[in-house]
């Protein structure tokens, strides 16, 4: 079966049956994540087959006190707080797992947060990794952890806009 491109979740797609491994994504996307849309606390896509979701995440607004972040995230003299965007969820359903919707669902997260930083600003995309295992995930994906918490992890607007270009060149 074909899966569809990521959209919008809606109260006609299929959550019931998704498991990732971590039990608290599992139940962020049965329980919230629905709700969280429409109230308008995140924008939530999903990608499925036939209306069953194997994979999503979420994207909100948010903003952090300049201090937790690196220097070379913050540059200069900073507004406080600093306005970023946060990626709060990621997952791939288990029985998707290693089809490569994960990497695609995560490089069009970081394309809309590039978009979304020319129209409305925002300097970094946060993360809030869910356990070590998480953090090391966005470690590798050139993440910087916070100051203050190894959990909360951060990527400069600008160098993920600049790797996508690499990539698209390439």
């Amino acid at each position: 079966m074909a899966l569809s491109a990521p959209e919008p979740l809606t109260a006609e797609h299929d959550v019931s049956g998704f498991r990732c491994g971590k039990p608290a994504l599992d139940h962020w996307l049965k329980t919230w994540a629905l709700s969280n849309q429409e109230k308008g606390f995140t924008a939530v896509l999903v990608v499925h087959e036939q209306g069953r979701v194997v994979g999503y995440y979420g994207l909100a607004p948010t903003a952090v006190a300049p201090s937790i972040l690196s220097r070379s995230i913050r540059t200069g003299p900073p507004p406080d707080p600093l306005p970023c965007l946060l990626l709060g969820q990621l997952a791939t359903d288990l029985d998707w797992a290693g089809d490569g919707i994960g990497t695609g669902l995560l490089k069009h997260a970081l394309q809309r947060c590039v978009t979304a930083a020319k129209l409305v600003g925002g300097r970094s995309l946060m993360v809030n990794a869910i356990d070590a295992e998480a953090a090391e995930f966005w470690r590798r994906r050139g993440f910087i952890p916070s100051k203050d918490d190894p959990l909360i992890l951060f990527r400069s607007i600008a160098d993920i806009a600049a790797s996508l270009k690499a990539v698209q060149g390439a």
